[in-house]
């Protein structure tokens, strides 16, 4: 099996063609250094933005805190106990509503007690028969057209012709 001397060459051309293409095209590959610079300002930037961005939410942590620590100090002021004549006095308000009301309710007679049940039997109420339900009437008549009409006052009517607005604009010549 002997190679012909095209393909030998051709073989040897190509050893030595594919180191040589891989170097040039490894050296074109990398960024220049223009493209290095802008992408190290890129990561600094970053950098400098999440830093900020890291004391901001300290900050944000804190006022919280502080806003917390105020919040409970407003309840522990709202929240301190009345003194016992505040609650006695309340206490005694309490019991004094609480049997005036049994003497109201216990005051009425059994004559008038019978009255006030009487009262919704005595009452007529008319006896009504719907003639069609409300589904019907809308399935039934379905949109209703109305005619509206407009009275111009003399001072619009007077004026006889449109006025164009055309002549009053100036178009842009489009190119």
């Amino acid at each position: 099996m002997e190679l012909s001397e095209a393909t030998m060459w051709a073989v040897i051309a190509a050893l030595v063609a594919i180191p040589l293409c891989y170097y040039f095209w490894r050296r074109w590959d990398r960024p220049s250094p223009a493209a290095k610079a802008e992408q190290e300002r890129r990561l600094k930037e970053r950098d400098t933005r999440e830093a900020f961005q890291r004391e901001e939410a300290k900050a944000r942590e804190n006022e919280r805190q502080q806003a917390l620590v105020q919040l409970q100090e407003r309840k522990k002021i709202s929240a301190i106990a009345p003194s016992s004549e505040a609650v006695s006095f309340a206490l005694s308000n309490l019991d004094a509503t609480g049997t005036s009301n049994k003497g109201v309710v216990a005051s009425r007679s059994e004559e008038e007690v019978a009255l006030l049940e009487q009262i919704p039997e005595t009452v007529a109420v008319p006896d009504i028969e719907p003639d069609e339900s409300v589904a019907e009437i809308l399935q039934d008549e379905g949109p209703v057209s109305l005619k509206v009409g407009i009275t111009l006052p003399e001072e619009v009517k007077s004026k006889g012709e449109p006025v164009w607005l055309d002549a009053d604009i100036e178009w842009p010549e489009w190119e």
